[in-house]
């Protein structure tokens, strides 16, 4: 039940932050290129994730070491779950501090595991 709660919480959060983000990208004007350089950082700026992916690792080593390897899908849906929502909790508090992150990816993984 608690999980539960957790993951529509955290799945209304990843979708408001998209909503924002896309709001954000509309609003502004289309960015034009000098050279290919320049439009290459900017395409590198676009992937840089700011921990996403080390924090969906983290998640999913939870669920091998918990489970010990009797994963199903929802277990990556899980995971990816709490990666994202734990990122788009930041995101609306404007702070990136990985460590924190890693905490709380952690906490929620647990808490999906055995709640």
């Amino acid at each position: 039940m608690v999980s539960s709660i957790l993951m529509v919480i955290l799945a209304l959060c990843v979708l408001a932050a998209g909503f924002l983000t896309l709001k954000k990208e509309l609003a502004a004007d289309p960015p034009v290129f000098s050279s290919k350089k320049e439009a290459k950082e900017e395409m590198v700026g676009l992937f840089q994730d700011r921990g996403f992916f080390y924090l969906t690792g983290i998640a999913l080593l939870m669920q091998v070491v918990c489970k010990q390897a009797h994963i199903v899908p929802f277990d990556f849906f899980q995971a990816f779950l709490a990666s994202s929502g734990i990122q788009a909790l930041f995101y609306f508090i404007k702070r990136k501090d990985l460590g924190l992150k890693t905490v709380l990816v952690i906490l929620v993984s647990f808490i999906f595991l055995f709640f």
